[in-house]
């Protein structure tokens, strides 16, 4: 049986052109707005142009690529949907900063204070006491209606969903295919040297394991801690629940406080990587293999 095959049919250019017109990127908006498809009269009216001519000329534009006509009436394409929700989030329109908040849970490594910053919808925590910092992208949107003392958990919510996206393999930007792949800190392209103090914090980069994302997609390789990819794993979520802690409650800027083990690089060939979680003296240990698969697990009780 042959491979199903997709085909770009038009430039990336020539689609974005067609929203170079106020009127088309209304039509778009009225149809997210309507809770069912609208008749091309309907439709026009909503849209407030009164030249039928003018109005099909840029209703047939859309047709096809952003908007779809049934039986029932016009109905938007999931391109439509997707256009309009980058809209309605104000990735394409919005820009904003605030000035940095403090964060009341300390550090889960070294205790320290942690500072919220945002800027140009970039999410930043730092430590002011050890080098382990966090970026990552919210849009605007997700802060509509939120108290200024809400918006760091806001945004660590987040990071939560676009972290299970990206962890059960579709990027988070474009939706395409994501492959994981452990490797030592060293080996990372995106490793940047944080001295002996990150050390301190979250081990030597020879021994440090981390997870590296690659989309086959768009191309972005974000990359993150093995300590938190593993905390979605079945065996961690168990061990957690078991001790009377639902991980699906915790919000990931308290998580470090339950993950302070980063992992370890046990060997490389075959590669093996380990992470334990402790909680009132019994420690669960996984293993992974570099493609992130779990090959050992063991509990213990250390008290």
């Amino acid at each position: 049986m042959e491979q199903p095959r997709f085909v770009e049919q038009t430039q990336p250019g020539t689609v974005f052109g067609l929203l170079s017109d106020d009127n088309r990127v209304e039509i778009l908006c009225t149809l997210w707005d309507s809770n069912e498809p609208m008749r091309f009269s309907e439709l026009r009216d909503a849209v407030g142009l009164r030249d039928s001519g003018q109005f099909n000329y840029h209703l047939d534009k859309l047709t096809s690529q952003f908007v779809e006509k049934t039986d029932q009436g016009y109905v938007l394409t999931t391109a439509g949907r997707q256009i309009n929700g980058a809209i309605e989030a104000g990735s394409y329109t919005t820009t904003g900063e605030m000035e940095p908040i403090e964060i009341d849970q300390p550090c889960g490594f070294c205790d320290g204070t942690r500072m919220f910053y945002y800027e140009d919808e970039q999410a930043r925590v730092e430590c002011d006491t050890c080098p382990v910092k966090a970026r990552f992208s919210v849009p605007p949107s997700a802060f509509v209606g939120c108290d200024r003392a809400d918006i760091p958990r806001v945004a660590a919510e987040y990071m939560r969903v676009t972290l299970e996206s990206i962890d059960s393999g579709f990027c988070s930007l474009c939706d395409g295919p994501v492959e994981q792949t452990v490797c030592r800190a060293v080996d990372s392209e995106d490793w940047e040297e944080g001295g002996s103090e990150h050390e301190k914090t979250v081990g030597r980069p020879e021994t440090l394991p981390v997870v590296r994302y690659e989309c086959k997609q768009c191309g972005i390789e974000p990359q993150g801690l093995l300590n938190y990819t593993l905390l979605d794993h079945p065996e961690t979520v168990a061990f957690y629940y078991d001790h009377g802690i639902n991980l699906q409650e915790q919000s990931l800027l308290d998580i470090r406080q339950l993950g302070r083990d980063c992992g370890q690089v046990q060997g490389t060939d075959p590669f093996r990587a380990s992470v334990s979680f402790a909680v009132d003296g019994d420690q669960l240990t996984l293993v992974v293999d570099e493609d992130l698969t779990v090959v050992d697990t063991e509990r213990t009780t250390t008290g």
